[in-house]
């Protein structure tokens, strides 16, 4: 075994001790930067129900939850203390409204939903969430044949998702078409739909906004680098546009799809929004760009959850 299967083998019970001595809570108080939490939705695949709720009122007890207008304005006054929490969802899926908000509202925890505006009155998934239950319905052997057409390393389901997320809006769009075609049968369970179908603008319309921020994810989730500057601008601020008219609220923060974007995209975030959110893994500083803030991938157990509140890409 080498070096590295050891160290992976040693981590979660090495996570679990740190978790049951309090050593993993002690060095996420010592470490005096705010977070941004990334979660997508609650689910025994995901966090559990009874994970996220621990986890809020760990953060309750321990840290202050704020909402991210409230993080905002401490970042522009150098006011941070170095406990703050926020809480985001993306995607702004049905489960978010179904599973997630009733126990924010019971914890009095605020979190911020971003959601692709464009997909809700099609009721269309975000794009890596359908293709992704396709394929898993394929044979071996038109998984290959697949990964021919798109001049794929692989031949898995991992190895076709990763493969989609590479080529370009166009191509993808006609490799996601080749999918369906070959699986006219896909038919979601109801499961499914909670888990990935949207939200409808009667479920967002019922969120408080006293404790649900709301924020874009862009109108239909495509991975923004390379994209022509009016396509960008559908997706980007006329996004934005499309929440505040549906919700007469306020809708002044942008999140990433898959954290990507070029200089042009990047630009019209900077002139769209007040702030934008991306995957990549870290804390929150002082010297923060609001327009590229790091965050927290929740984890799925409590060891791990506490161990990236001080480090991030465990």
């Amino acid at each position: 075994m080498n070096s590295m299967a050891v160290r992976s083998a040693l981590a979660k019970p090495l996570h679990l001790a740190s978790f049951w001595l309090g050593h993993a809570l002690r060095r996420a108080k010592a470490t005096r930067c705010a977070r941004i939490l990334m979660y997508h939705h609650i689910s025994s695949g995901d966090v559990s129900v009874e994970e996220f709720q621990a986890h809020l009122e760990l953060l309750r007890n321990e840290f202050e939850p704020v909402s991210f207008g409230e993080l905002l304005d401490r970042l522009t006054t150098n006011s941070l203390s170095g406990d703050e929490i926020v809480i985001t969802f993306d995607d702004g899926v049905r489960n978010n409204f179904r599973v997630s908000w009733p126990l924010l509202r019971e914890q009095n925890v605020p979190a911020t939903f971003f959601v692709c505006p464009g997909l809700i009155d099609s009721g269309e998934w975000i794009w890596r969430r359908e293709l992704r239950a396709r394929l898993e319905l394929l044979q071996p052997a038109e998984l290959r044949r697949l990964a021919q057409v798109v001049r794929g390393s692989g031949a898995t389901v991992e190895d076709l998702m990763q493969r989609a997320k590479e080529l370009s809006y166009r191509v993808r769009r006609e490799f996601q078409a080749s999918v369906a075609a070959r699986t006219q049968q896909f038919e979601p369970t109801s499961a499914q739909i909670d888990e990935f179908a949207p939200m409808t603008w009667p479920q967002l319309l019922e969120l408080d906004p006293r404790l649900i921020t709301i924020g874009s994810h862009t109108s239909t989730h495509p991975i923004l680098s390379g994209l022509p500057e009016d396509f960008l601008e559908t997706e980007i601020a006329g996004s934005r546009t499309m929440l505040e008219q549906k919700l007469g609220r306020e809708v002044d923060l942008f999140c990433f799809p898959n954290g990507e974007h070029d200089e042009l995209a990047m630009k019209l975030v900077r002139e769209t929004y007040r702030a934008a959110v991306t995957t990549r893994q870290a804390l929150v500083t002082s010297r923060a760009d609001l327009f590229s803030l790091p965050r927290v991938p929740a984890g799925d157990t409590r060891a791990l959850f506490l161990r990236r509140l001080h480090r991030p890409t465990a």
